[in-house]
């Protein structure tokens, strides 16, 4: 019997455990997910506070044509603060990330 395996159509990756902005902690998520009428993979930077009280921060990136591409923002992202605190900030001023 032959095993076919199904794309995902939801990809999660952590960036950070605990990021630090503002003297507010955020756990820092990269979520890709495959929509109706988009050839690949929406992409997304989250932002969840670790406090209550805080509301999440989502900054949207380009999209990913391939999940080889989500996995290489990952490796690019993944501990560069300076970058992903750039990200949250122009998100939250509802710039271009968001």
């Amino acid at each position: 019997m032959t095993k076919f395996s199904r794309p995902r159509s939801w990809i999660e990756h952590r960036l950070a455990d605990e990021l630090e902005i503002e003297g507010e902690s955020y756990v820092v998520e990269l979520v890709a997910r495959r929509g109706t009428g988009v050839s690949g993979f929406r992409v997304t930077v989250v932002f969840m506070p670790l406090a209550a009280g805080r509301s999440e921060v989502e900054a949207t990136l380009e999209q990913a044509k391939s999940e080889a591409e989500i996995h290489q923002r990952v490796r690019e992202l993944a501990g560069e603060r300076e970058r992903l605190v750039s990200l949250f900030h122009e998100a939250a001023a509802g710039g271009p990330g968001r």
